[in-house]
């Protein structure tokens, strides 16, 4: 079974699901003051919290960079509780998922890492640095053939032979050695 494969979805699954992903929202949500009828009328309206909370893009910008800054000098516990945040509070903003699933994968959970950089492609499609992560994913879990087409799938998106140079050679290189383990 591959990382990629979705389970049959029945009610009882969606049920739990959502109840799994809602329920530490819902109680965090509550801490911070956002138990009454408005709130939940708000948020069905597609209003996030960082627009309830008056966040500016500014604001919730130094939070990302914050995240970003903890991975690269090694606290990536702290920097998947800040893009945990940012994700809830602004799930639309695609970043905020690609470096939620960054952590995951530094931290070797290729599931989960798996299931959040499929969400960021649904968001972004066009954005290659999605399918290369996958990739990466997918090759540590031995799964040759996706892997392969997650790195080729990103090489597709290097149209300017300059820009992104060394990502598209990567690329590259990570879709020649799938391939080659398939044999």
């Amino acid at each position: 079974m591959s990382l990629l494969d979705m389970p049959k979805q029945t009610p009882e699954l969606f049920a739990e699901t959502i109840k799994e992903i809602a329920e530490p929202l819902v109680e965090h949500l509550d801490s911070l003051g956002f138990k009454d009828e408005k709130f939940y009328q708000l948020m069905k309206q597609g209003v996030s919290i960082s627009e309830m909370l008056g966040l500016s893009k500014e604001e919730l910008a130094a939070v990302y960079e914050m995240a970003r800054r903890n991975i690269s000098v090694g606290q990536v516990e702290k920097a998947k509780s800040l893009f945990i945040m940012l994700v809830q509070i602004a799930p639309m903003e695609e970043q905020y998922t690609y470096g939620l699933a960054m952590t995951y994968q530094i931290q070797g959970d290729v599931r989960m890492a798996v299931k959040l950089y499929l969400h960021f492609i649904s968001m972004d499609a066009t954005n290659p640095q999605g399918y290369l992560r996958l990739g990466e994913c997918l090759l540590a879990a031995k799964e040759y053939q996706e892997a392969g087409d997650a790195f080729e799938a990103a090489l597709r998106m290097f149209d300017d032979p300059v820009k992104n140079y060394d990502d598209k050679k990567y690329a590259q290189t990570m879709m020649k050695s799938a391939r080659q383990k398939l044999v």
